[in-house]
């Protein structure tokens, strides 16, 4: 069992003294530090060998075994269980390194994601004794296996099937997309175990388990090769009859999909961090290639735009970075950000695109050549923008966890003394009020005054005027009949937002009630 030696650190730290201290955040650990500086030494001692892998199109497996055997697929898993304790912070300090080698840094992500979060989180102190000192040693892989025929962005749509037979688990269906399987030998499956539409409404449907290689029924059915990635491959994998026992079966039935969330926030952000690598060598390469190239009698470093250019990729990666590691923080602190963590991935992935083609700019030919690593990251940086939940799916979460936040009353009243509106908590001048049509009728028109393209929430007026949300919901119903308001009704047929008619603010208010003007409007104007 490997653990985390600190006088392995004593040696490699007087190679890393080339790193200056802002690429440690303060919040970190000493020995969270102590790994960044370490694993910075590592990277560089073995890039060479990374790239003679990447030419010549093979596995890098002896990297793979070196990586293992210093203990760094163990980051984030907790000392007791042989790892080296330093959470999800610590797992995305080697990510981020990890990135810079290549393939090997496309297989620890897939590793890291295949059952350590969800473990962690979710597995029982038994599934923990038997899994996790195998995710910590690096020498049995992983994969987590979301994505079906079905089941892309709409994640909750899996058709994979787990039927209970006795104490086992009979698994069927497809599996596609699923990053680093034709290696893996531990797959994180999610799978359909309830078809009643109850389940489906309140998300329990769903269920997670461990799969192992080689279990009967179980097969790699096609590999493909993503564009940009060389040997970074994505497979589909076939479940015929795969039975697997119960004691594979991580966290409580039915609870698939919070697990699911849970390590799709992990993946994310492992992700993010091996962009951020990325980020760092081309930053390198630009400040080194433009100090060397001469044009117009000077080096392109002295060139005004480039400048630019590079400072705002530099930005953007501070940005980045500080922006991820505080989600990594939060995760280790026991909080879920799941709105940080879609911006984490949704905003760096679309600069990287951005900035990759910026840079092959900077360079004029030699970036579009072969043997510079933009060209190459150009054409990868894309799939950052769909794998583990593509930009739309990201925006979409944040919209929607956000409107949770921000579903607050925002209440403007109208206010005498100065003759216009303000943002205010007190009272309306109409609560109180007799609950009739005349009085509702005259909420809902005053409305018109202080917010005049806005219809009004049943609670709205229920909040200015009082009374029962079913009375108002009857009086609005007659006070549509009258048309004498618009309603606006939900996919149930029933009225969420209310406004008054031309025909409903003559009938509450007289005309000069709605006028109003500026203090120095002149009296000229008006008519």
């Amino acid at each position: 069992m490997t653990r985390y030696q600190h006088k392995t650190i004593k040696i490699s730290i007087k190679k890393c003294y080339k790193m200056n201290d802002d690429e440690l955040m303060w919040w970190w650990t000493d020995d969270q530090k102590a790994l960044f500086k370490e694993f910075d030494a590592f990277v560089e001692e073995n890039r060479e060998e990374a790239q003679i892998y990447a030419k010549k199109f093979e596995l890098p497996l002896p990297l793979l075994d070196k990586l293992a055997a210093k203990g760094y697929f163990g980051a984030a898993i907790p000392k007791e269980y042989g790892g080296l304790g330093l959470g999800t912070t610590g797992c995305c300090i080697v990510s981020e390194q990890m990135s810079r080698l290549g393939y090997a840094g496309g297989i620890f992500v897939s590793s890291m994601i295949g059952g350590c979060r969800q473990l962690l989180k979710y597995g029982s102190e038994e599934q923990k004794q038997k899994w996790l000192p195998q995710i910590a040693e690096g020498k049995v892989k992983g994969a987590v296996c979301i994505t079906e025929p079905y089941a892309g962005s709409d994640a909750a749509n899996v058709q994979t099937t787990a039927v209970k037979d006795g104490n086992d688990w009979i698994l069927n269906g497809k599996k596609r997309f699923i990053s680093g399987g034709d290696i893996a030998g531990r797959f994180f499956v999610y799978a359909k175990t309830s078809d009643t539409p109850e389940d489906r409404k309140n998300y329990s449907h769903l269920s997670a388990f461990l799969v192992e290689r080689g279990t009967p029924g179980f097969s790699l059915e096609r590999v493909n090769q993503v564009i940009g990635l060389g040997m970074s491959s994505n497979v589909y994998l076939s479940f015929n009859d795969v039975r697997i026992p119960d004691e594979n079966r991580v966290g409580a039935l039915g609870k698939g999909w919070n697990i699911m969330m849970a390590g799709l926030n992990f993946e994310r952000l492992i992700n993010n961090t091996a962009m951020l690598g990325n980020v760092q060598d081309i930053i390198k390469l630009l400040f080194y290639y433009t100090r060397r190239r001469i044009q117009f009698n000077k080096t392109t470093s002295q060139i005004p735009r480039i400048q630019d250019l590079i400072a705002e990729i530099l930005s953007m990666y501070r940005m980045g970075k500080v922006f991820n590691y505080n989600c990594a923080k939060q995760l280790d602190d026991g909080i879920e950000p799941t709105v940080d963590v879609s911006i984490a991935k949704w905003i760096p992935a679309e600069f990287l695109r951005d900035l990759t083609s910026r840079a092959i700019q900077v360079m004029g030919g030699d970036g579009v050549m072969s043997y510079y690593p933009v060209g190459g990251m150009l054409m990868g940086s894309k799939i950052n923008e769909i794998a583990a939940g593509s930009t739309e799916t990201q925006k979409m979460i944040i919209y929607r966890f956000s409107s949770r936040k921000f579903n607050e009353p925002f209440r403007m009243r109208w206010i005498d003394e100065i003759n216009s509106a303000v943002v205010s908590k007190k009272d309306s001048r109409f609560k109180g009020l007799e609950i009739n049509e005349e009085n509702v009728l005259k909420v809902i028109a005053h409305d018109y005054k202080v917010n005049p393209a806005l219809y009004m929430t049943p609670d709205d007026v229920r909040e200015d005027i009082g009374g029962s949300r079913t009375d108002l919901l009857n009086i609005f119903s007659k006070l549509e009949e009258q048309k004498l308001i618009a309603v606006h009704r939900d996919r149930k047929g029933k009225i969420s937002l209310v406004k008054a008619s031309y025909e409903g603010l003559k009938k509450a208010f007289p005309d000069e009630y709605y006028r109003w003007f500026p203090s120095w409007t002149p009296d000229s104007v008006k008519f």
